[in-house]
């Protein structure tokens, strides 16, 4: 097996350590030596563009500097009004320029490929943003970048064994040494095996990885967050099994043809924020295996707390082992087909009359155990009716249970599934195929609940994840 993340990891740490070093060794000798700016020189500084919400204090700390320091740099007093739009100086950076962007690091992104893509000098990328080991570069984490003009969008390709960067550039259609330079190399026999480089590309994705023998591998809904859905795509010009795990879960891939595999996975609510292993094994019908481990972060979906009064029936151990036993069972299969097409839409008639959010975390009946809102609780502001929020199949119905009260389960495919809990009266029956909008039900107060509301939940391959992520923008 071809452990594809560590097989020039040395080389590329030990690169780096060298860069710190000779940064370090420069910064003295120039101390040393009494070497400073002339008066002619004028102090430069990379500009912040200011967005919705942003204020002064906040900018500074993203920046590790003072407010003070913000003020004099930008000749503005605390009083000053920003304005989404407004460039601010980062006296934290002198001596760099540019308009500064941000990205968060995506799949198999290393300090060196970032510096090649990005085109910003690998001394530039480290100090802007206090990069003190490649370790650090955990997926998901915000990287700043200064706006550099590029002629043509790049896309990442690997060397296979026994290439040459030559016959990269030969397949890309380009000069070998036009290449080197893109990617920062002052020879091309420096070029290492299975590394990523760059090459223009017409269809440029800035969070690939990439994989030698496979077309590009991503994940999308970064930075990855407590409760939040995420989706691995796979495209490859030959056939390749995948396995995954991250954060105790294996999501499944799909194969959806032309190529292009899929798996739908979901964050614990409760999931500690912190960083954890992706790890990927890609196996080709040529027999070779590649592994792909990476650090990637998990944040904290910043979820409220409530104590709730229920029927201490509903809080039985057995009587929720048992349910959940039936419900996890209809839920388990992944569908090979997606159902639905493009944004799920609100089951509820008022997307507005929310009761309680996703993610809450909950005490019922002073049990100290911690719980937590599986789904998203609409009233009935503005009526009764229940909706399909997209197609799919309806593979449960479900009445009288103790916990869940009257429950419908659609499966939409691919592993997603949505469930309609509480319900006064279900309208549909096992096995129909319903559509976006069609009435299925009506909000009620059975099972587990305080009063008449409509529990909506989305479950991501057993995982329940924010529904309001799926009200507002498209998957996959």
């Amino acid at each position: 097996m071809k452990d594809y993340t560590k097989s020039t990891g040395t080389k590329a740490y030990k690169a780096f350590t060298s860069l710190l070093i000779s940064l370090l060794i420069l910064s003295i000798s120039l101390g040393a030596f009494g070497v400073q700016p002339t008066q002619a020189q004028a102090t430069t500084y990379p500009e912040y563009v200011v967005q919705a919400g942003d204020s002064l204090l906040w900018i500074a700390s993203k920046f590790n500097t003072t407010l003070e320091a913000i003020m004099q740099v930008n000749q503005i007093g605390p009083d000053s009004t920003l304005h989404p739009g407004d460039k601010i100086k980062i006296p934290s950076l002198a001596g760099l320029e540019g308009v500064l962007s941000s990205e968060y690091v995506g799949l198999g992104t290393s300090i060196n490929s970032l510096s090649r893509r990005s085109q910003v000098e690998l001394g530039k990328l480290i100090r802007l943003n206090r990069i003190t080991s490649p370790s650090e570069l955990f997926i998901g984490r915000e990287i700043f970048l200064t706006d550099v003009e590029q002629e043509t969008p790049s896309s990442a390709s690997a060397i296979l064994e026994g290439q040459t960067f030559l016959e990269l550039a030969i397949k890309s259609g380009q000069n070998q040494w036009a290449l080197s330079h893109r990617n920062l190399l002052t020879n091309p026999n420096f070029a290492l095996p299975q590394d990523s480089y760059y090459v223009p590309s017409a269809n440029a994705q800035s969070d690939t990885l990439a994989v030698p023998g496979i077309g590009s591998v991503s994940i999308d809904n970064l930075p990855l967050r407590q409760g939040e859905t995420y989706v691995l795509h796979v495209q490859s010009p030959s056939n390749v099994e995948i396995e995954a795990e991250l954060v105790n879960q294996s999501p499944q891939f799909t194969d959806l043809g032309e190529g292009k595999q899929i798996a739908f996975g979901g964050i614990n609510a409760l999931t500690e924020p912190g960083v954890y292993p992706l790890t990927m094994t890609f196996r080709r019908d040529d027999g070779y295996v590649y592994r792909f481990d990476q650090l990637i972060v998990v944040k904290s979906g910043h979820y409220p707390e409530e104590t709730l009064l229920v029927d201490p029936a509903t809080m039985d151990e057995e009587n929720i082992r048992a349910e959940n036993a039936i419900f996890y069972e209809i839920i388990k299969p992944i569908t090979p087909v997606q159902y639905w097409d493009g944004m799920f839409t609100s089951p509820a008639q008022d997307i507005d009359c929310i009761t309680s959010k996703f993610g809450t975390r909950r005490t019922y009946n002073n049990d100290p155990n911690i719980y937590y809102h599986t789904g998203l609780d609409f009233g009935f502001c503005k009526g009764i009716d229940v909706y399909a929020p997209a197609a799919g199949k309806v593979v449960g119905v479900l009445p009288d249970l103790i916990i869940r009260g009257n429950t419908i389960i659609i499966d939409h495919g691919l592993g997603i599934y949505s469930i309609y809990m509480h319900l006064e009266k279900m309208m549909v029956e096992e096995g129909t195929m319903v559509q976006p909008g069609q009435l299925i039900g009506l909000i009620g107060t059975t099972g587990r609940s305080t009063g008449p509301h409509l529990h909506f939940e989305i479950n991501a391959q057993g995982v329940p994840v924010s529904p309001a992520t799926w009200l507002k923008r498209v998957f996959p």
